[in-house]
C-alpha cells in the first residue's frame, strides 16, 4: 500500500497512468432509430473522475485532455487569466465557425497558443481572422486551411494565403481543402508557388480538388522541391505535363526525396511517374480523362501496366488505384479493365515491403479477374506476409476460380492480414476446420458421419478447363495441414465479399423483410438452418476478432448496394441469416413481434433447451432475425428469449469529436456504393464533451 501510495503521489507516474488510460479505446454500435443505419463508433473513457482525486492528478489530466483537440466553448465561462492558463497547454486544435454559422468566437480573442503544434481552421477568414490570428505562430507544424470563403480570389490571394504563411516559419505541413477556393473563381498557381517557396520546412503539401489555376506548372515546379515528401494534387486535363517525365526533356531528377503521393490524372501520367519515384512509400492514384475522348487499345490493360511500373519501387509499402471515367463507354457494366496474375506475382516479387493494396474501379463497372489463376493469387499471397489490407473490386462473375481457394491462400499466407474486401463470391463452407470444432450451441450434437467431416477436410481442389472443378492436380499446393492448429485470420477485423447465390438470398427477394422477419414459409427451416450453420461455423472459428462483415454486392456483380454487419460475432447466427438474405443490420426490437411468440406456447417450449449462452450465438436459430438480442445468463433458466442489450450507465464513456476518415479521392462517379453510403465512423479524437469540461 506504501508503494501505491508513494507511486500516485509522483507526478511522472500519474502521467504515464492518465496516459495510458486516455489512449484505451473500444468500439461499439449505435442506432439512432430503426430508420437510420447503424454507425460503428469508437469511445475513450473520460478523464473527469481521475481529475477529481486531487490536486495533482488534476493538473496532469487537464493538461492531458487539453493537449488534443480540447472543448472550445468551455474557455467561454473563465476568466482572462484561467483562459490563458488552459490555452498554454493546447497541441492540437480545431477552430469551426463556417460562413453562415452563428458560433462566437470572441472568447479566444487575446489568446497566446504557445504549445500548439497542429491547426485545423474551418472558418471564414474574413470574419474570424481576429480571433484565430495568434494560433498562427513560428511554432505551428501542420496547419489545414478548411471551409468556404466569402472573400473572393483576389481577396485569398492577397489577404488570407499570405496571413497563413507569414507567422509560421517552421511549418512542415499545408493542407487546403476543396472547398476553400470557388472553382468560378480560381486563384493562380503562382501566388500559392511563391509563398511555398518563403516557406523551405513544408515538406507535405496537401491541395488536391482545390481551385488553384494551373496544377501542371505547380507540380512541375515541386517536382524540384528539395526534402519534399508528400504530396497530394490533382491535374490538369490532357498529357501537355508528359514531356517533363518522360522522353528527352524530362526533368532531372523529379521527386528524388518523395515519401508519399496522391495525384488524380490521365493514365499516361500514372505510367510515367514510377521511374521517378526511388524512395515512394505509399501511392495512391486516381485515373480518368475527360469523358468524351475517344478509349485508347491500351485501356483494358491499364491495371497491369501501372502494377508493372510501380515494381520499380522495392520500398513501396501502400498502393491504391482507382480507375474513373476513361471513356464515355469505357469502364462500364459491360466492359471491365483486366487483372492478370502476372501483374499481381510481379508486384509481389518486386515490392515485398507491400502492407496495403487498394484496386477499385468506377461504378457499374468492376475488374475482370479472370486471367488470375489459383495458383497465381497463391503466389501472390505467399510473396507478401507483410499484407495488412487488400482490397479487389472484382467482377464476381469473373473470378470464380478464386472462391474455393483466395481465403485459404491469404490465411496462410498472410497473418497480420487485418481487412480483408474482395468481391467475390467466396466460399466460406469450404474452409477446411479443426478435427473438432467447437458447436456454436454448445449442447448441439453434430449429426455429420466421420467420414463426412474427413470430406470437409479435404484440400479445395482448383479450377481447371474453365470454371469446371475437378480433382485437383496441384493439391499438395494448397494443402498444407490437414488439421489447423489456429484460425486463418486471427488479425482479421473487417471481411467483406460478394453474397453468395443461396436459397435465402433468393426467398429474399419474394417477400418483404424487416428486422423481425422469420423465415419466408417457401424455405424449409430445416434446410435453412443447416445452410446458416454451415456458414457460420468457419465464421466463428476463422475470424475470432471480426469486428466488420460487409456484403459487397452479391454473387451476380450487378448489386452495388453495401450492408455492413457490426460486431458480427455478438449475434454469430443472426448476422450470418442476414448477410445471407441482404438484409440491413438492425438493432431495434419490435414489441409486436416479441409479443406473438410469447403467444405461441407450444413453439417456446419446444425451443428452450436449445438455447445458448454462448457470445457468439443469438439464442435459437428461429431467433436469428432478431438482432440486437445479447443473452443473459441469468435469465436462461426463466425464459426461452434472449434479453435485449442494456443501455451503458450515463457518464461512462466519452465519445470524442468525430472527424471523417480521409477520403479516397476519385474521379467522376467513383463506386458510389463505397464513398457515399453512410460509413462506420472508427476514428475520433479524444475530445468528447465530458472530456473538455472544466473541473
Amino acid at each position: 500500500m506504501a508503494a501505491a501510495a508513494t507511486a500516485t503521489a509522483d507526478n511522472r507516474i500519474v502521467a504515464l497512468i492518465l496516459h495510458h488510460l486516455s489512449d484505451m479505446k473500444y468500439k461499439d454500435r449505435r442506432q439512432p432509430g430503426p430508420d437510420q443505419p447503424v454507425e460503428f463508433l469508437e469511445f475513450r473513457p473520460t478523464l473527469v473522475p481521475s481529475i477529481l482525486v486531487n490536486k495533482l492528478w488534476a493538473e496532469e489530466g487537464t493538461s492531458i485532455l487539453w493537449k488534443r483537440y480540447p472543448h472550445l466553448p468551455a474557455l467561454q465561462s473563465m476568466t482572462s487569466n484561467r483562459r490563458q492558463w488552459y490555452a498554454n497547454k493546447v497541441e492540437s486544435l480545431f477552430v469551426l465557425g463556417a460562413v453562415d454559422g452563428e458560433e462566437d468566437l470572441t472568447h479566444l480573442e487575446g489568446l497566446e497558443w504557445p504549445n500548439l503544434k497542429t491547426l485545423e481552421l474551418e472558418i471564414d477568414w474574413k470574419r474570424r481572422a481576429k480571433a484565430v490570428k495568434a494560433m498562427l505562430h513560428a511554432g505551428l507544424e501542420r496547419l489545414e486551411f478548411l471551409g468556404p470563403q466569402s472573400g473572393d480570389s483576389h481577396y485569398i490571394a492577397g489577404t488570407v494565403l499570405p496571413a497563413l504563411f507569414a507567422p509560421c516559419t517552421k511549418l512542415r505541413s499545408i493542407h487546403f481543402g476543396p472547398d476553400v477556393i470557388d472553382t468560378a473563381d480560381p486563384v493562380h498557381n503562382q501566388e500559392l508557388s511563391d509563398l511555398l517557396d518563403s516557406v523551405q520546412t513544408i515538406t507535405d503539401i496537401r491541395i488536391i480538388n482545390t481551385a488553384f489555376f494551373g496544377k501542371d506548372t505547380l507540380f512541375g515546379r515541386l517536382s524540384q522541391r528539395p526534402r519534399l515528401e508528400a504530396l497530394e494534387i490533382d491535374l490538369d486535363p490532357g498529357l501537355q505535363l508528359l514531356s517533363c517525365f518522360s522522353g528527352p526533356n524530362a526533368l532531372p531528377s523529379p521527386f528524388s526525396s518523395l515519401k508519399r503521393l496522391h495525384v488524380m490524372c490521365y493514365p499516361e501520367m500514372a505510367l510515367a511517374l514510377p521511374v521517378h519515384l526511388p524512395l515512394i512509400e505509399e501511392v495512391q492514384l486516381d485515373i480518368a480523362r475527360i469523358p468524351n475522348e475517344r478509349r485508347q487499345d491500351y485501356d483494358m490493360n491499364v491495371l497491369d501496366d501501372i502494377l508493372g511500373e510501380m515494381s520499380q519501387c522495392p520500398g513501396l509499402q501502400s498502393l491504391r488505384v482507382n480507375i474513373g471515367q476513361l471513356a464515355a463507354d469505357f469502364p462500364s457494366a459491360v466492359s471491365y479493365p483486366y487483372l492478370s496474375g502476372v501483374a499481381l506475382v510481379k508486384l509481389a516479387a518486386s515490392c515485398p515491403k507491400l502492407q496495403d493494396l487498394n484496386l477499385l474501379v468506377s461504378d457499374p463497372a468492376a475488374i475482370d479477374g479472370s486471367m488470375i489463376s489459383s495458383l497465381q493469387f497463391e503466389a501472390f499471397c505467399r510473396k507478401l506476409p507483410r499484407l495488412l489490407s487488400l482490397s479487389l473490386k472484382l467482377h464476381p462473375q469473373t473470378a470464380i476460380n478464386l472462391e474455393a481457394t483466395a481465403l485459404e491462400s491469404l490465411g496462410r499466407n498472410c497473418p497480420q492480414l487485418e481487412t480483408l474486401r474482395l468481391k467475390i463470391s467466396l466460399q466460406l463452407p469450404s474452409l477446411q476446420m479443426p478435427a473438432d470444432p467447437s458447436p456454436l450451441h454448445p449442447n448441439a450434437q453434430s449429426s455429420k458421419e466421420p467420414s463426412e467431416t474427413d470430406e470437409n477436410l479435404r484440400p479445395p481442389s482448383i479450377a481447371i478447363n474453365g470454371h469446371q472443378r475437378g480433382v485437383s492436380l496441384d493439391a499438395e499446393y494448397f494443402a498444407g495441414s490437414r488439421t489447423l492448429n489456429r484460425p486463418l485470420f486471427e488479425s482479421l477485423t473487417h471481411l467483406a465479399f460478394s453474397r453468395p447465390q443461396s436459397i435465402l438470398s433468393i426467398a429474399s427477394d419474394s417477400y418483404t423483410v424487416s428486422s423481425n422477419s422469420q423465415s419466408s414459409s417457401i424455405v424449409d427451416p430445416i434446410v435453412e438452418e443447416d445452410l446458416v450453420q454451415s456458414w457460420a461455423q468457419p465464421l466463428a472459428t476463422h475470424f475470432p476478432r471480426l469486428e466488420v462483415l460487409e456484403a459487397w454486392g452479391d454473387w451476380t456483380g450487378q448489386d452495388n448496394e453495401l450492408l455492413n454487419y457490426f460486431l458480427p460475432q455478438e449475434e454469430l447466427l443472426a448476422s450470418t441469416w442476414e448477410f445471407l438474405s441482404g438484409m440491413e443490420q438492425d438493432l431495434w426490437e419490435d414489441g409486436e413481434e416479441d409479443d406473438e411468440f410469447e403467444s405461441e406456447d407450444n413453439w417456446v417450449e419446444g425451443n428452450v433447451g436449445r438455447l445458448s449462452i454462448n457470445s457468439r450465438a443469438s439464442g435459437d436459430w428461429e431467433l436469428a432475425s432478431l438482432v440486437n438480442e445479447f443473452p443473459q445468463e441469468e435469465e436462461v433458466d426463466n425464459s426461452a428469449y434472449t434479453g435485449a442489450y442494456d443501455e451503458e450507465p450515463e457518464g461512462m464513456i466519452t465519445p470524442g469529436r468525430t472527424l471523417d476518415d480521409e477520403e479516397e479521392a476519385y474521379i467522376g462517379r467513383a463506386d458510389v456504393g463505397h464513398i457515399a453510403a453512410p460509413k462506420p465512423v472508427l476514428h475520433t479524437h479524444t475530445s468528447g464533451t465530458a472530456d473538455s469540461q472544466v473541473v
